[in-house]
C-alpha cells in the first residue's frame, strides 16, 4: 500500500486548532457556517465514521478519555458557531488522536479567506531544535540570524502553540519541525490573527537584541520552498569503498513516473556492492516519506542474511472494507478478503498471515550485504520509512546518524484511505483503515520514532551554504575516524 507523508506538500491544509485556546480562538475570520444543528450532524457524522471504520481511535488515549474529548467537542457546537470554528474543533480531535496519517482539512470559506484576505509573516523561517532562524535577509539583516521573539512573544511560547495544530505520529517533534519551516506563515495567522506589522527580535552577532519591523504579506508573496530535490534513487562509492544509497521515495507511482524501476535498482546497486566488496553502506533516507509497505521489507531482505518478521500485526475496526483497493494489483496485499479477517475482539479484526506479505516469515535477498551500515534518518522519513527504519534498528542492524524519524517506531494507521467531506461544513476527511503493528523490541519510550545513536544537526549555516554535515559525519564515521562533537544517544 502507498503510503506517504503528502500533507505537507498540501500546505494551508495542514493547519488546526485547540478548543479553548484563547489566542486562536479570536484569531480566525467569522466565516459563515450552518445551522448548529447541521453542524451537529456533521460532527456526528463524523464521529460515527471514525468508530466504524477507524482502528486507532485509543492508540494514544484511553477509551474514556478519547470519549469524553468526543462529548466534549459536541457539547462545544451552538448557534454563534463559525466555520472556522467549527473546523478548529475538529483540527483539535485529529492532532490529539495522534495519527499523522488521519486528516481534516479547512472548508472552501477557510480556504478562500488564506488566499484573498489573509496577510502572513513575510520570511521563511528554519525550525532547528528548539532554536529559529532566517531563511532570508530582513531589514538589512543577512539571511541566518537567530529570532528570539515575534510581536513580543518569545519564539519557544510561539513554537509551542503551533505544535499543538499540527498533527503527527505520537509524541513524536522533529516532523513538526519540517512542517513549520514550509508553513509558519499559516499556522502563526491562525493562531495569533492579521497582523500587519511584526516587530522581531534578534540576536546580533556580539550576541545582543536588535529589534527590525517587518510588513504582513499576501500568500502569493511568500517565498516558495527553494530546496532542489536531488536523485530519487542513486548508488554512488566515496573515498574509502564507502557504498552511499540513496532512496528518497518508496512511493512506487512516483518512482515509476520518473522512470525508475524499485526492484531492479535495488539489485543493481546491492550486486555492485557485493561486486566491490564495499567497506561499509550509507542509507540515505532523509526526507523519504513513504510509499509502498513492500519496498521497505524489500531494502532491509539485503542487509541481513537471515529470515526477518517484519509486522506484527494488522488489524481492523470491521469487515466492511474497500476491498477492490486491497487487491495485490494496486497494493502491497494479496487480494484481501473478509474471509482473511479474525475477529479478536468487538470491533477489532486481525489480519491472517495470507493477507499481506509483510505479515509472514521473511527470506533475505540473494546477494545480501553483510557489512557495516549506517543510516541516515529525519523528520522527514515517514509511514513506510519509518517502518523499515524501526526494523533496522530493532534488529540492530545498523547504526543511526541524523535525527528522529518523523513516523513511528511501533507502528501508523494507514493502508487505503476512507476519503470524505462532512455533507454541511463542506470539510475534507481522511483515515487509514489498517493499524500497523511492527514487530519490534519494545522501546524506551513508547509513542516516539526510531532515535539515533549519533544526533547530528546541521547549524543555520551549514543549511544556507548548502553543507551537509550529517553525510559528512556518515562518511567519517564509516572511515573509523573519530568525531568529538556528537556522541551517541540512547
Amino acid at each position: 500500500m502507498r503510503k506517504q507523508l503528502l500533507r505537507l506538500i498540501i500546505g494551508i491544509l495542514l493547519v488546526g486548532g485547540i478548543p479553548g485556546f484563547s489566542e486562536a480562538q479570536t484569531a480566525m475570520p467569522p466565516v459563515h457556517a450552518p445551522a448548529a444543528d447541521s453542524l451537529r450532524q456533521d460532527f456526528n457524522f463524523l464521529r460515527t465514521l471514525l468508530n466504524t471504520y477507524y482502528p486507532s481511535l485509543y492508540r494514544y488515549n484511553s477509551k474514556s478519555s478519547m470519549q469524553a474529548m468526543l462529548d466534549s467537542c459536541y457539547a462545544a457546537i451552538h448557534e454563534n458557531t463559525t466555520a472556522a470554528g467549527f473546523y478548529k474543533m475538529l483540527k483539535a480531535l485529529v492532532s490529539s488522536i495522534k495519527d499523522g496519517h488521519l486528516y481534516v482539512g479547512p472548508p472552501p470559506a477557510v480556504r478562500k479567506y488564506f488566499g484573498d484576505t489573509a496577510v502572513f509573516f513575510p520570511v521563511k523561517l528554519r525550525f532547528i531544535n528548539n532554536k529559529v532562524y532566517s531563511m532570508q535577509a530582513m531589514a538589512g539583516r543577512p539571511a541566518g540570524a537567530e529570532i528570539l521573539a515575534i510581536n513580543h512573544r518569545p519564539v519557544a511560547r510561539i513554537r509551542e502553540a503551533l505544535f499543538k495544530y499540527i498533527a503527527g505520529d505520537g509524541d513524536i517533534t522533529t516532523k513538526k519541525n519540517y512542517v513549520l519551516n514550509s508553513f509558519f506563515h499559516i499556522y502563526y495567522n491562525m493562531v495569533y490573527g492579521n497582523t500587519a506589522a511584526f516587530s522581531v527580535a534578534v540576536k546580533t552577532a556580539g550576541n545582543a537584541v536588535d529589534t527590525v519591523t517587518l510588513h504582513a504579506v499576501p500568500l502569493k508573496r511568500i517565498p516558495g520552498m527553494r530546496d532542489t530535490p536531488g536523485k530519487l534513487l542513486q548508488c554512488a562509492f566515496r573515498k574509502n569503498n564507502i557504498a552511499v544509497l540513496t532512496i528518497s521515495s518508496f512511493d512506487s507511482a512516483t518512482l515509476r513516473n520518473a522512470g525508475f524501476d524499485y526492484r531492479r535498482f535495488l539489485d543493481s546497486a546491492f550486486t555492485a556492492i557485493h561486486r566491490r566488496n564495499a567497506a561499509a553502506l550509507i542509507i540515505d533516507l532523509r526526507g523519504n516519506g513513504g510509499g509502498t509497505d513492500l519496498y521497505g521489507s524489500l531494502l532491509y531482505a539485503y542487509l541481513t542474511s537471515r529470515p526477518f518478521h517484519y509486522y506484527k500485526s494488522l488489524t481492523a475496526a470491521t469487515r466492511q472494507l474497500p476491498y477492490e483497493q486491497f487487491s495485490r494489483t494496486v497494493s502491497s496485499y494479496n487480494d484481501l478478503t473478509s474471509g482473511m479477517l479474525d475477529s479478536i475482539a468487538p470491533h477489532s479484526y486481525r489480519l491472517q498471515p495470507q493477507a499481506h506479505t509483510n505479515l509472514q516469515l521473511l527470506q533475505p535477498a540473494g546477494h545480501h550485504y553483510n557489512g557495516r551500515v549506517l543510516i541516515l534518518a529525519d523528520g522527514l522519513s515517514y509511514s513506510v520509512t519509518a517502518e523499515f527504519c524501526a526494523v533496522a534498528k530493532s534488529y540492530r542492524r545498523a547504526i543511526f546518524i541524523g535525527e528522529e524519524t518523523g513516523g513511528g517506531y511501533e507502528g501508523n494507521t494507514s493502508a487505503v484511505q476512507i476519503d470524505t467531506v462532512l455533507p454541511a461544513s463542506k470539510i475534507p476527511v481522511s483515515f487509514g483503515t489498517i493499524a500497523y503493528t511492527m514487530d519490534v523490541r519494545k522501546p524506551a519510550r513508547t509513542g516516539r520514532g526510531t532515535i539515533p545513536e549519533y544526533i547530528v544537526s546541521p547549524t543555520i549555516d551549514n543549511i544556507i551554504h548548502k553543507r551537509d554535515v550529517q553525510l559528512e559525519f556518515a562518511l567519517k564515521l564509516a572511515a573509523g575516524v573519530p568525531e568529538r562533537k556528537s556522541r551517541p544517544r540512547p
